[in-house]
């Protein structure tokens, strides 16, 4: 095969690796800060979902990937990032 061919098949394991070590150091952390901050929430999964109490309804967080989102049935907000996540959360609560 090519140079770039053999060079992506070497590189894949790391950066899988690195991906993998990264989702796991967000599910720590994400958890952590919401913790942190009092924030109610309920651990799923063995922490890879959050079903967190934001104000008078639910955001269900997978810390992992950041994606974060409302349980609403007329209109859900989606997010990313605990950062967007806390804004969304702090909003609620006022």
């Amino acid at each position: 095969m090519g140079d770039m061919g053999d060079y992506w098949r070497d590189v894949k394991p790391d950066m899988k690796e690195r991906s993998q070590r990264k989702r796991a150091a967000n599910r720590k952390s994400g958890a952590a800060i919401l913790h942190a901050a009092g924030v109610p929430f309920e651990a799923k999964s063995g922490g890879a979902h959050l079903i967190v109490q934001a104000g008078d309804h639910v955001v269900d967080y997978w810390p992992g990937t950041g994606k974060w989102a409302t349980r609403d049935h007329q209109f859900s907000i989606v997010g990313r990032g605990i950062a967007g996540l806390m804004q969304h959360i702090k909003g609620q609560k006022s």
